[in-house]
């Protein structure tokens, strides 16, 4: 690829003096914010009516600058775009100037024009035309050409859908080369998310609201802030070691995206454009898909063999997901999912489905090889190349990848034939998927992807022999030196695989039966009987004293399941030192969202549970809980939010009473004194806000407790039981509109949420 760059049209080398004055330009995008808003600020207040200030408005000076420089170089910016620096300066231009003029767009395309496919394989050219792709489709900020007469000179007279088809159309020739090129393959997810009028954004991204109004443009903070590629990168700096705690489960979900549609210009939301991006992303995929352009069944070839390409496969996971998207999109009686993505406990967006004979089911039968002409029948699975390569991809990083996503965006019908072609029905397969370091995670996708209670009592009768053997509970043990390894094919693997544990319990709580649930939990518990009689065999041999063993049918108790699980051991009340020391704890993630999940089981199964937890922790562990992130949102939201609030509720009060004041002013604990307050009965209400209003100047010291003090009426407490009375149930009545416009509890519209809205106006 790169022996053949000369081919793609390379630009002479940048001139030195236009190097020289490129990079003396003293440029800065935040101080050309600053000066924007301030000369909107002016030109507003002089039209106003009211002003007879005859002072005129000064167009921002670092704008003018930014225009009268791209005009200067406009014949070299392909060449400036190749060197480190200059580079650096021609993004940072090209987004204040597509930031506030919507003319600079047309300059800039029109600049690269005829340059697009040798920058694209350029080292600092490629970020260039991704910054420069992205910022002309995207909405102005503010469009000062209609202020103001200053004008970009544009010789081009083309518009901007014509100069972008025209960059596609030089793009698309070479479109197979750029899919594995380092660079390149950047250049064409860019240029595939305008065509599809999508951008992929962070799924758990936290709100900013820096400006005083609360809001954040996004160019600051949103997807094209992660255009700004012209900074200098620091010094890299050392990995930290993962924590003995966390999940190998949690890395993927930091990364998880979400897509949205692009907010473009007007000019890129015409029918013509539209219908022309249309043909040309068709086009496009058919090139990448490598197809002899007919509906015959081809064998496995280069295509399989670029999923697992570093730089090819994240482009044909994009593709999946895009085609996917437009199909989901046009779908409006689809309903959609209600749950809401959480980063705590790891809840993933819901993924757009596509539909039968559209073209993101097209593009996955020739990723997979899949004859749609052979019917899944039962467990009968008679397709010649797709299982071979399911099994070949799940063990591959990025092929793996590229499952996950099919899992996420097929049909339900075909999620089930994906199951039994890949043989995540049969129990000695999924042992071998899961035993795998890279296939373990496309069983967990797959788990958290089940459609139907059937998907998942097939998935729990297989899982069940596996979970009781305790080798996906067992923690992982550092070999030592003269220690032999241990067999790959045996049974007894030291691995730990409690994401597995963790999707299959969330799978049984949203989608499985009771007779699931059970199933799970013993198997559960004998699992975690199993590896604790290892321990128990050992001592027997130092201590014989004729003790029984335990009975590994039954399984370990609830009580007993849960420090394994939490990787946390009960301490005692007794020591306050270690609790006011700061010591933080360190829970298992993936042990802490199953917990949660077992929260929400029937009460026969999660009762004993519930109970165990409550009466293994004391005071201080409990205290210590609702104060870390992880454990606030996963155990006690699970608790107080859930089915056994009633119970759990009035055992936290009592254990917590005496912590209330502390956790009441802390930035994590005072969401659970608050849904703690809302969980209990009146007269424990009552007791609690007196309780709090002994420590008003720690509450008022503070956002949050200021914020428990009106959730809990402290305030109204101290002034008469009438007001904190009302204060209660006008709480009650914002809680219930809430409900009511978010359509929890029948209020979703439907005719049992028309009856209870009616119902609820009456009382």
């Amino acid at each position: 690829m790169e022996g053949n760059s000369q081919e793609y049209g390379r630009p002479r080398r940048p001139n030195a003096e236009t190097v020289s004055y490129l990079n003396g330009l003293p440029i800065d995008e935040k101080l050309a914010s600053d000066q924007v808003q301030a000369y909107l600020d002016s030109f507003l207040n002089n039209n106003d009516a009211d002003n007879t200030s005859s002072e005129a408005a000064e167009f921002p000076a670092l704008v003018n600058a930014t225009h009268a420089a791209l005009s200067s170089v406009f014949n070299e910016i392909a060449s400036l775009a190749c060197e480190e620096i200059p580079a650096q300066q021609i993004e940072t231009l090209v987004r204040i100037a597509c930031r506030y003029s919507a003319a600079a767009k047309r300059v800039v395309l029109a600049s690269l024009s005829g340059y697009w496919v040798f920058l694209s394989t350029h080292r600092f050219g490629s970020h260039v035309a991704q910054t420069v792709l992205r910022c002309a489709v995207a909405e102005c900020e503010v469009n000062l050409d209609e202020f103001d007469d200053k004008q970009m000179n544009v010789k081009n007279t083309s518009s901007v859908p014509e100069l972008l088809m025209q960059a596609f159309e030089e793009l698309k020739p070479f479109a197979t080369d750029l899919t594995v090129h380092v660079c390149g393959t950047h250049v064409l997810r860019t240029a595939l998310c305008i065509l599809a009028g999508v951008e992929f954004v962070d799924a758990f991204a936290k709100p900013n609201g820096n400006k005083q109004d609360g809001t954040v443009s996004e160019w600051e903070s949103g997807v094209l802030a992660a255009t700004r590629r012209g900074k200098l990168k620091d010094k890299k700096k050392k990995k930290k070691k993962r924590k003995p705690g966390s999940d190998e489960g949690s890395s993927a979900e930091n990364k998880a995206t979400v897509m949205k549609k692009m907010n473009v210009i007007a000019d890129c939301e015409t029918t013509d454009f539209q219908s022309n991006a249309d043909v040309m992303l068709k086009e496009m995929v058919q090139i990448l898909s490598l197809s002899d352009n007919t509906n015959n069944l081809q064998p496995p070839g280069e295509l399989q063999q670029r999923t697992c390409h570093p730089s090819g496969g994240p482009l044909l996971v994009q593709i999946v997901r895009l085609l996917s998207y437009r199909d989901g999109s046009k779908q409006e009686a689809k309903k959609q999912g209600k749950d809401v993505a959480d980063r705590r406990l790891g809840i993933l967006p819901n993924e757009p489905k596509y539909s039968s004979g559209s073209d993101a089911e097209a593009f996955v039968h020739k990723l997979l090889c899949w004859d749609a002409n052979i019917p899944v029948e039962g467990d009968d699975a008679k397709q010649p190349h797709a299982g071979d390569i399911i099994y070949g991809l799940s063990g591959e990083p990025r092929g793996s990848i590229l499952l996950e996503a099919i899992f996420r965006s097929c049909p339900d019908e075909f999620h089930d034939a994906l199951c039994v072609v890949g043989g995540f029905y049969d129990e000695a397969t999924l042992k071998e998927y899961i035993y795998h370091g890279v296939s373990n995670f496309v069983v967990q996708a797959l788990l958290n992807s089940l459609r139907n209670r059937d998907q998942a009592n097939k998935m729990v009768k297989c899982l069940c022999p596996i979970i009781e053997d305790g080798s996906l509970l067992q923690p992982k043990k550092h070999r030592a030196p003269d220690e032999q390894a241990v067999d790959e094919n045996s049974d007894n693997k030291n691995i730990q695989r409690m994401g597995i544990i963790w999707r299959a319990v969330e799978m049984c709580s949203n989608s499985g039966s009771s007779q699931d649930q059970e199933q799970l939990i013993h198997a559960l518990m004998r699992g975690f009987a199993s590896i604790s009689a290892g321990d128990d065999d050992n001592a027997a041999k130092k201590d014989s004293d004729g003790k029984k063993k335990r009975s590994k049918s039954k399984g370990l108790s609830a009580k007993g399941c849960i420090p394994l699980l939490l990787g946390l051991t009960a301490s005692s009340d007794v020591d306050e030192e270690a609790y006011s020391s700061g010591e933080r704890l360190t829970l298992n993630a993936a042990g802490a969202r199953t917990l949660f999940h077992i929260f929400q089981f029937t009460e026969r199964l999660r009762s004993d549970w519930v109970n165990g937890f409550l009466s293994l922790y004391g005071t201080n562990d409990l205290a210590k809980i609702a104060n870390d992130g992880l454990g606030s949102r996963c155990i006690m939201d699970g608790l107080l939010d859930g089915p056994a609030k009633e119970v759990a509720s009035k055992s936290l009060y009592s254990k917590l009473f005496n912590r209330l004041p502390f956790l009441a002013a802390e930035r994590v604990g005072h969401h659970v004194v608050m849904k703690l307050f809302h969980a209990l009965p009146y007269d424990d209400k009552a007791v609690m806000s007196a309780e709090l209003s002994h420590s008003l100047n720690r509450l008022g010291s503070n956002a949050m407790g200021r914020s428990v003090m009106a959730s809990c009426a402290v305030k109204e407490y101290l002034e008469g039981e009438n007001a904190w009375r009302e204060a209660l149930a006008k709480q009650k009545v914002n809680e219930e509109w809430l409900k009511d416009i978010l359509g929890e509890d029948g209020g979703s519209g439907d005719e049992a949420g028309g009856k209870s809205r009616k119902k609820r106006r009456k009382e």
